[in-house]
């Protein structure tokens, strides 16, 4: 065999190491990086400059073009093997929620900075600031483990606190519960003006999903968002979006009460699942491991 085919040969049988599930830091997001650039020019920018303005609605609108990118017809999610589908699912939800999130309050932020009090703006630049460096957050990365099939494994049958998705849940309905209503009425309009075609567009991507992997364990199409575990994520991402109109029209106790219970909803079963299996080693009925560690 001539040296240039074995040197072929034994390059491909070496494929290039692929990660699905690592999310991008901010600086290789070009959707965050450009909405933190924004809110940091919209904080300290005096007069907003017209390019300041494209820049500030063109990375809202460009947002839903970024999700559909990689994406052709339903069973995207199991392009890399079924055992790891979660976790593709997982890692691409919280992504296209981070940006879809800072997207809005970069929104929110310019609508007020034309029409609204300007001494809020600030508040909303460091609040986008942050959300846009919380996947970079060292604790953020180490929730799931490297390995695409643990994380998976982790993701079907896990705790709450392994779940980012859910993490990030219970983060979104604490600030929409105490951020002051004039902030959450730019948010709102922002939301309504601005990012509800990425709404569409990524309730579109996600649901053909959910829909698609549990026909067969949950034939309901409404119950899969309560029993199907990815069907859950895609219904908490929506959530605290709810929960603005709500505030709003309502008083402030009804939206906290609200998000109590779907806070308890998200908590009470693994804690009343850790409390069922601590009793059980406790009796010796049965060995005291979680189940996705044992599916590993």
């Amino acid at each position: 065999m001539p040296l240039s085919q074995r040197r072929t040969k034994s390059i491909a049988k070496v494929p290039p190491p692929v990660n699905p599930i690592r999310s991008p830091y901010f600086f290789q997001d070009p959707i965050r990086i450009a909405a933190m650039a924004c809110a940091i020019g919209l904080m300290y920018v005096r007069e907003v400059p017209f390019l300041l303005t494209v820049a500030a609605i063109g990375v809202s609108q460009f947002n839903g073009v970024m999700m559909l990118i990689g994406i052709i017809g339903e069973g995207w999610s199991s392009k890399h093997g079924r055992k790891i589908r979660s976790s593709m699912f997982t890692s691409c939800l919280a992504t296209d929620w981070v940006n879809t999130s800072v997207c809005t309050l970069v929104g929110a932020m310019f609508l007020m900075r034309l029409f609204g009090p300007p001494v809020l703006v600030s508040a909303l630049g460091w609040l986008t600031l942050a959300i846009g460096l919380l996947p970079d957050i060292r604790f953020c990365r180490v929730i799931l483990p490297q390995d695409a099939k643990q994380a998976n494994s982790m993701l079907t049958a896990g705790w709450f606190f392994r779940d980012p998705v859910k993490l990030g849940a219970l983060a979104a309905m604490g600030v929409v519960c105490f951020l002051d209503r004039t902030s959450l009425a730019f948010i709102f309009v922002s939301m309504i003006l601005l990012q509800i075609n990425s709404l569409l567009i990524m309730v579109d991507k996600y649901l053909g999903e959910v829909e698609a992997q549990s026909a067969q364990r949950v034939p309901f199409r409404m119950m899969r968002f309560f029993f199907d575990r990815d069907g859950q994520r895609l219904l908490l991402t929506l959530v605290p979006l709810g929960l603005v109109p709500l505030r709003l029209g309502t008083a402030d106790t009804v939206t906290q009460y609200t998000a109590a219970a779907i806070a308890a909803l998200i908590v009470l079963p693994d804690v009343f699942r850790g409390m069922s299996r601590l009793f059980s080693a406790f009796l010796g009925i049965a060995p005291f491991k979680p189940r996705a560690v044992r599916a590993v």
